[in-house]
């Protein structure tokens, strides 16, 4: 009588098989019991190579969730860039409008520069003209103005009596008052040039030009021999504190009133006046 064998559990997968097994285990043959062992080492390998399987199919799974996940965020980049492509698509055009905006306004200014230089140069033609004309007008009146000089200089030559030339007037302090500047500074430099006049004179402009007191006109006057007085151009006021003040004897210089109103009169008359007066002159000048 043949020995039981004794059986493991068989697992799940193969209950069925087992439990046959167990029903026809008893007078089993020895190659039946061959081709069991074998079956159930194929079993075992065929439940290692489930067990791979499965493993694998969960590593491919997690792979394609994990490619899955990557796919969407891939998508998801790709969709934000296509979005950002197209504001920038977007900005660019908006560009290109400005630029092309900026290049009309460019254009209009070149044309206004052009328009603007092509008129200054028109304003500049006229205003060299317009200065080559002044230019020769001013060289016309210098022309004008030295012929002037030269008939009044020849003018005086002859106006001045010739035994005049011998006059000299070095040591003279004259004062002018009232009268034009214009004439008083003709005046003095025809009797500096021509009379040796030395002293540089005192000049009393009249009221209208700069107000003096009758205390400042006794101070400025109080040294000068001759004190001339251009009663044509001097207000009232200044020709009656020059005479108060020779009335009160303030006044040591003779006052000579002209009526003449151009320097050619009042010289002549200064010097017809000094030539009337030959002992006043050596007076004074002593």
């Amino acid at each position: 009588m043949k020995t039981k064998n004794v059986i493991k559990p068989i697992p799940k997968p193969v209950a069925q098989i087992g439990h046959w097994c167990l029903k026809r285990w008893n007078g089993i043959s020895g190659k039946d019991y061959r081709r069991f062992k074998q079956i159930r080492r194929e079993l075992d390998i065929a439940q290692d190579r489930e067990t791979e399987l499965n493993r694998a199919l969960a590593e491919t799974q997690a792979r394609c969730d994990a490619l899955e996940k990557a796919l969407s965020d891939r998508n998801r980049e790709l969709a934000n860039s296509y979005q950002a492509f197209n504001q920038r698509q977007q900005d660019l055009n908006q560009n290109q409008k400005e630029l092309a905006d900026s290049k009309k306004l460019c254009d209009d200014l070149l044309q206004e520069l052009d328009q603007w230089i092509t008129d200054s140069e028109h304003q500049i033609q006229s205003l060299s003209q317009a200065l080559a004309d002044q230019t020769s007008a001013l060289t016309n009146c210098e022309s004008n103005l030295a012929a002037i000089h030269r008939t009044y200089s020849q003018t005086l030559a002859v106006s001045v009596p010739e035994n005049t030339t011998t006059i000299t007037l070095e040591a003279w302090k004259i004062a002018f008052v009232g009268g034009h500047e214009a004439t008083r500074r003709a005046v003095i430099q025809t009797l500096r040039t021509d009379y040796g006049l030395n002293n540089t004179p005192v000049e009393i402009p009249s009221h209208k030009e700069v107000s003096t007191s009758q205390k400042q006109l006794q101070q400025k006057l109080a040294d000068c021999d001759l004190i001339i007085s251009i009663v044509r151009y001097s207000n009232h006021s200044l020709t009656k504190s020059l005479k108060q003040l020779k009335e009160k004897g303030a006044l040591k210089g003779t006052i000579l009133v002209t009526n003449s109103r151009g320097a050619t009169g009042v010289v002549r008359e200064i010097l017809s006046f000094v030539e009337q007066h030959p002992d006043w002159l050596n007076d004074a000048a002593g």
